[in-house]
């Protein structure tokens, strides 16, 4: 019975910090996924010498939470479009948001050379509302004018900017 009782505490005290672990997990994967499709859609432009573009999966109001898409910017008008290189899909609970929709561009258009200067200025924040209050484990992820994106943790109802 001592045995079952020291296992129940153990029990108590692990399951909850396990969902924490989780969540955080979600959101550090998702921001990768997503600094691995802005770098993916930089160095294609640059090797084939074309404009590629990174785009929301729908570009309703929903923007960025449904997804991503990857190809070429002057044929591909969305992420159904045969063209596309590659797509990328949101996990559940996970918040991806832009300023890039607010502003009414609906996609980012690396260059030739690899720049992207329709990013300038603007960024992405991944997060999740399970996440707790004071950590730093959302995300934003900024790209300069050379094209190269950057991560960098924030709390979880912090802006980006």
């Amino acid at each position: 019975m001592i045995t079952v009782a020291i296992l129940g505490v153990i029990l108590g005290l692990a399951v909850p910090a396990m969902g924490d672990f989780v969540v955080r997990q979600k959101v550090s994967g998702q921001a990768s996924e997503l600094m691995l499709a802005l770098t993916f859609a930089r160095s294609e432009a640059v090797k084939l010498n074309r404009e590629i573009a990174v785009l929301p999966a729908t570009n309703a109001a929903a923007g960025w939470a449904d997804g991503w898409c990857v190809g070429p910017a002057d044929s591909m008008a969305n992420c159904l479009s045969a063209n596309r290189l590659r797509s990328f899909q949101t996990r559940s609970g996970v918040a991806v948001n832009s300023n890039f929709l607010q502003t009414g561009a609906n996609r980012l258009i690396f260059q030739r050379d690899g720049t992207c200067g329709s990013c300038v200025s603007r960024d992405f924040k991944i997060t999740s509302a399970k996440l707790k209050t004071a950590s730093t484990d959302a995300r934003c992820i900024d790209i300069n004018r050379q094209g190269r994106p950057s991560i960098r943790p924030v709390t979880r109802d912090a802006a980006c900017s």
